[in-house]
């Protein structure tokens, strides 16, 4: 018996689910990717936020307000 070629213009079954294998690794890879992007995002808003409040209760017990950043006495 021999092997037959697939025709013209058409992957081979093997090549086909190698690309299909690596289209759904790239598509866990890239969702993977985004979450820890919004994962970066929502820790920095909550750290600026905590910072914020921070500095709002400095100033509640001092009454002093913050310097700007980069200013000099």
């Amino acid at each position: 018996m021999t092997q037959q070629e697939p025709p013209p213009g058409r992957p081979e079954p093997l090549a086909g689910a190698l690309t299909e294998a690596m289209g759904w690794l790239r598509a866990v890879a890239l969702g993977v990717r985004d979450t820890a992007r919004q994962m970066m995002a929502r820790g920095k808003q909550g750290a600026r936020e905590a910072t914020e409040e921070g500095w709002g209760r400095f100033e509640a017990k001092t009454k002093h307000r913050r310097r700007p950043p980069g200013s000099r006495q």
